[in-house]
């Protein structure tokens, strides 16, 4: 089994350096961040498979971090915090987090909790895995691994693609993507999945101008090929 990956963002060095060290001892790597706005640049190279994070971050507030971070990732998000009100568990709970350990903690509880949800996380993971030529697609951490490298697609990109690679091969027209994704009372209009489309080319192909992996078929609607074209062979536009 793959060693997991805990992810500490807290402002005090040494609460990140004791949970580093308990998390090492139970065999897991542990990678930490002072801030906010490094923890983000972290996930997205980290890729955890579960999350420690401070309520009360330096001039920042971990619930909102929370919130921007579910956008990214679906890994277990416990909170640490010195406040007890309900209020501030209710709103941890409610924008995205999965557990609350109020401080001074016992490390010897917190690693109990860490260990239950990767053991809840980890139950059917590998179903969660979408596997084509050179591209995998993990449901559980919303992010995609394309020739050995790991992308993070914001929530839309996500869905565009998983439902393309559902249906490889396949032509999916922009009114069902558009239908799936946005829904029948979205104020946006079928244009969007253009737009989302291309910003997903940015990512995953390498030359977005000419892809290889989402096809335009035109008059139609797009289709994810299931392996990268051959020199040579005629493609639609990629527009």
């Amino acid at each position: 089994m793959d060693t997991y990956k805990i992810m500490i963002v807290d402002d005090d060095p040494h609460i990140c350096e004791i949970i580093q060290a308990y998390c090492e001892r139970e065999g897991f790597t542990a990678s930490y961040s002072h801030s906010g706005a490094g923890a983000m640049l972290l996930l997205a190279s980290y890729n955890p498979d579960l999350i420690v994070l401070d309520v009360l971050l330096a001039n920042e507030n971990g619930i909102d971090w929370c919130r921007n971070a579910r956008g990214y990732t679906n890994a277990p998000i416990v909170f640490l915090s010195s406040h007890e009100e309900d209020e501030v568990k209710i709103s941890a709970y409610s924008h995205g987090g999965d557990d609350y350990v109020t401080k001074p903690f016992s490390p010897g509880v917190l690693m109990a909790k860490i260990k239950a949800h990767l053991r809840r996380v980890s139950t059917g993971r590998r179903e969660q895995l979408l596997e084509l030529p050179g591209l995998t697609l993990d449901f559980y951490a919303q992010s995609v691994n394309i020739d050995s490298k790991t992308l993070f697609l914001s929530k839309k990109e996500f869905s565009l693609l998983s439902y393309l690679a559902q249906n490889v091969n396949r032509v999916v027209t922009v009114d069902t993507l558009f239908h799936l994704i946005w829904g029948m009372d979205s104020l946006e209009d079928t244009r969007t999945v253009a737009v989302h489309i291309s910003n997903l080319r940015k990512k995953i192909e390498a030359d977005p101008v000419n892809p290889e992996r989402i096809i335009t078929i035109r008059g139609q609607g797009y289709m994810l090929a299931a392996s990268k074209r051959e020199p040579g062979d005629k493609g639609s536009s990629p527009y």
